[in-house]
């Protein structure tokens, strides 16, 4: 990276093209340990000149465990408490990549494990619920079918006799 020098203890996390709504030229997104860097490159009067944006990583506003980075339409915005800022991605995968870079370094947890804490939480519901193991009795429907783990019940309902 030309214009931007990493600390000894900064590493990148990561590195992409957009476009920076209110700036010419092409933008280089930099996402550190520490810091959010846009490098944007542009011609004036033919020569180049080179701006340099830099926020810390920790100006990202988080609420409730999500870093506020919202898409509407092409555009993405990022919350940040100094500023807002407008970009576009070049694509969604470029943008997923991005958002979880965030969100991991932000809060420490993917938005694989933030989903799979959602889908226990919800079982764990069911089972406090229902005094089941939701788990057990799923695994019992595949095994054996629907009938035997829900006992009685289960035999009331599937085994009636048609006439």
């Amino acid at each position: 990276m030309e214009y931007y020098k990493l600390d000894s203890d900064e590493v990148v996390l990561y590195k992409g093209r957009v476009v920076l709504y209110g700036k010419n030229g092409t933008t280089e997104l930099v996402l550190t340990n520490k810091n959010l860097v846009f490098v944007n490159m542009h011609e004036l009067f033919t020569k180049e000149e080179v701006t340099v944006l830099e926020y810390p990583a920790k100006s990202i506003k988080v609420y409730e465990g999500e870093p506020q980075i919202k898409t509407k339409g092409k555009v993405t915005e990022i919350y940040l408490i100094e500023t807002e800022l407008e970009l576009e991605f070049p694509s969604k995968n470029e943008l997923h990549s991005f958002s979880g870079a965030v969100r991991k370094l932000l809060t420490g947890v993917t938005a694989a494990q933030k989903n799979a804490q959602k889908v226990k939480s919800s079982i764990d519901l069911v089972n406090e619920a229902l005094g089941i193991n939701t788990v057990q009795v799923v695994g019992d429907v595949i095994k054996n079918g629907v009938v035997a783990p829900l006992g009685n019940l289960g035999k009331a309902l599937f085994n009636k006799k048609k006439n």
